[in-house]
This record gives structure tokens, sequence and C-alpha cells, in this order.
């Protein structure tokens, strides 16, 4: 995945990076993927010699300087700093500067990446009392993290503010880095949640993954952890030559939506509720999605919501009640998403009819989808796109604008669909009549 895709820019982004261990290079290797013009600015220092790296720069000397920049067309990277001063480094834009930038972006629907932190080029950093500089109207804040400083000893020379970040982290100077000390570190409120407006996305973008030995499941387990306080985690190596393979994996929560308000007009009895195994065909659903990871996960209920809200009473999930369900397949999917839309960065639609459904199929539409930047990830077997499907968030406008009795599968002739084998049909296989029923309770899969 390429770092523009991994960090979700788009034309009304307002994104600051802070931290340490490569902005600077997320900062112009994500601006060079762009195919559309892009504004570059920094709200701390740079270095001189940085300044090369974007397609055009210009020195604002005073607030009035920015209007005066934004009067010519340019391509490429636009990047505006103070002038040079000591230490052969820029100043940060004043905040009336930066605000400037921003009105302009807006006037002429162009995204706005900012470098908002100072770290000397170390790898790991906590900030001073007066940083991150971090304006209060940003979409976004991308935490940065240098993996190269794993395993190194905590002092000045791999930590900017060594004493600093060992008082955060409950750790001595001398104390060799490991992973869960930066995890305390970007988990506190003085640490890497330091100044991030509340209504910006917060990521966090563990840099330089080339430079240490970290498996998948190794990555995984920490970044559940840290999406209890951030929107995306994301692992990756900024300065890959190949564009292409500069994120590895981005964690996003997914959530699951289960459609379980049908009537089962055809069926002659509620599917829903059906036994297998001992428990309601909507209780292995549910406990299958929870155990896969979704989070959160929503039950829409309709037809007999009092009782299939019965059978899942002991679960920790969201439970919403289509009143309008009889109106048709849309009427569900879109009271499920609405709840969540705005948590996650995907959404995966699970019916309520097949209680057998692997819980590793789940896996492997989440697993996929951080690792694509695909907008549709559907099971496929035997050369047929089934259920369950996973849907970007990049597709939610679209479901949620659905009408009548029609899924997500109506999505499939707008946008390219990510296929994910399954080569066991019994295992994905709809219960819609008595026989199918008969055939499930007898089946040993």
């Amino acid at each position: 995945m390429r770092l523009s895709e991994g960090l979700r820019l788009h034309q009304k982004s307002r994104l600051a990076i802070v931290g340490a261990g490569g902005k600077s290079t997320i900062l112009f290797n994500s601006a060079a993927e762009l195919e559309s013009p892009v504004v570059l600015a920094a709200t701390a220092h740079l270095c001189a010699d940085q300044l090369n790296l974007a397609t055009s720069h210009f020195f604002v000397e005073k607030p009035s300087d920015v209007n005066n920049i934004f009067q010519k067309e340019f391509q490429g990277s636009l990047l505006l700093t103070g002038p040079i001063g000591e230490r052969n480094r820029t100043r940060g834009l004043s905040d009336e500067e930066i605000n400037l930038v921003r009105e302009n972006c807006e006037r002429l629907g162009l995204p706005l990446i900012i470098e908002a932190d100072g770290s000397r080029r170390l790898p790991l950093k906590a900030p001073a009392e007066f940083e991150p500089p971090v304006p209060g109207w940003v979409n976004q804040v991308v935490v940065v993290t240098g993996l190269s400083g794993l395993g190194k000893i905590l002092n000045e020379e791999v930590v900017f503010r060594a004493e600093r970040f060992a008082q955060i982290t409950d750790s001595s100077i001398g104390q060799e880095i490991s992973l869960a000390m930066v995890i305390k570190y970007l988990l506190a409120e003085e640490g890497g949640l330091k100044n991030i407006p509340q209504n910006a996305i917060r990521s966090v973008f563990f840099n330089q993954l080339d430079q240490a030995v970290i498996n998948g499941k190794e990555r995984e387990a920490p970044s559940k952890g840290l999406l209890e306080k951030y929107q995306q985690v994301i692992w990756g190596a900024a300065a890959r030559d190949i564009p292409d393979n500069r994120v590895v994996e981005r964690f996003e929560r997914v959530a699951g939506i289960v459609l379980a308000a049908g009537g089962s007009r055809r069926f002659g009895s509620p599917k829903q509720l059906l036994y297998w195994q001992g428990k309601p065909f909507i209780w292995h659903v549910v406990q299958k999605g929870l155990r896969a990871g979704l989070s959160p996960l929503v039950v829409v209920t309709g037809a007999y919501h009092e009782l299939v809200e019965d059978a899942i009473s002991e679960f920790s999930i969201v439970r919403v009640h289509n009143s309008n369900w009889e109106r048709g397949l849309s009427t569900s999917v879109k009271r499920g998403l609405a709840k969540v839309a705005d948590q996650v960065g995907a959404a995966i639609f699970l019916m309520s009819d097949v209680p057998q459904l692997p819980e590793q199929l789940i896996k492997d539409l989440i697993h996929a989808h951080r690792t694509k930047n695909g907008l549709i990830f559907s099971t496929s077997c035997r050369g047929n796109f089934i259920n369950p499907v996973l849907f970007d968030q990049r597709c939610f406008e679209d479901l949620l604008n659905l009408e009548g009795d029609r899924g997500g599968k109506a999505l499939f002739q707008k946008y390219p669909v990510e296929a994910i084998e399954w080569n066991n049909p019994d295992e994905v296989k709809d219960i819609d009549r008595e026989e199918d029923y008969e055939w499930l309770r007898s089946w040993n899969g």
C-alpha cells in the first residue's frame, strides 16, 4: 500500500505529522504520490537541506506573504516555511500564517499536510511543554515512531528529551527501549496523545519497519490495544523506493453488521432462531464475529426482534431495531451502518442464516483489508461472489443511499471487487429451505 493510501489522504485532508523517526520522509513521499497539487507546511523547524524535496518552496516572512504566494498556480507539492534561522533550520509558521494557508487550501480545494514537530532526526522523542504545535482545526494527526530505536539504550543519542520520555513511560535512562515502552508512550496523554484536537482522526505510524524484526502476529496485539485510543495503526517503511510497499499493514476497527431483520416467509419460521449445535443461528453468527475481532458488532433486528434480542442477550454488542424491515434489505443495511460509520475503517456484513460460517474467513477478509487499498472484499467460492462482504469506509456513502430490496452487492458494478477465495462451499451455504436445515443438522464439517 502507498503512503497516501495508508494515510487515507484526500482533497479535504488537513493532516499534521508529529513525533519522531521519519516525519519529513512521510511528508514529502506521501505528497509525491498524489496526482493532484498538495500544500505542505511546517509549524515546527525544518532543516534547510530538506527544502528542495518539494516541487516548489517559498519562505513566509510575514502573514501577507501567504496570500501573495497563492496568487500563482503551481504543480506538485508547494512547501511553505518560515525563513532560515539558527542552526540552519527554518522557523515554524505562526498561528496567523498557518491559518491563512488553510484558508487558501479551502478556497482552492487542496489537501494540506503539516509537519508539526521537531525531533533532531532521532527515532523517538518526548514533547516539550509547548509541543507539538498542532493547529486546532486539523482533521487528522499522525504520530510517528521510529522502530530503529527499539533495542537501543534510552539516552539523548536515541531519544530527544530522553529524561521526559523516561518519566512518561515509567522507565529509566540507560534502560533498553522496548516496544511495550513505546506503546505506553503512545497511549499517554502527555506523550503521543498530546495536543491532538478532539475531533481529529488519530493515527500511529510505526516507521522504519525495514530496520526492525517484528512479524505480523507481533504487530497485531499492540495494534489492537492502540485502537482503543487511535483510529489507525500503520506499520511501514516510508523511505522505501517502491511506493507500493511503503505501508505493510494498516490496522483499523472493522465493524460487523449482522442482518437479522427478515421475516423468513419462504421458510415458514424465523431462521435467525433455528437451533444448531444447541444454540440459535444468530448466536453462532454473533459469537464468530466477535471472536474474529469485529468491533463494534451490530445486530439489526426487525421481525421477531424481541426473540432475536433475547437469543443474544449475553453478548456485549449494539442492537438496532429496524421497524421498516419490510421495505427491503437496504433499510437494514442503512440502519446498521449508520450506527458505526463514523467509528470504523470498514464494515463486514454477515447474514444470520449461515451459522456454520468459519471464523477464519472473517479474519481473512479483515487481513486483506489491512494490507490492500481495496474498496470491496468479497468471499468467492467456485467463481461466484457470496457473503460475507467487507466494504471500506469509502463505500459508506453509497451504502447509506441504497433503496429498496438491495444490499451492498449493488455496488459491485461501480467499484472493483477483491476476491477472497474460500474453497469449501458447505461452510458458506445459506440455509434457505427445510432441506438445507436438515442437511446442516447432519453436517459434520
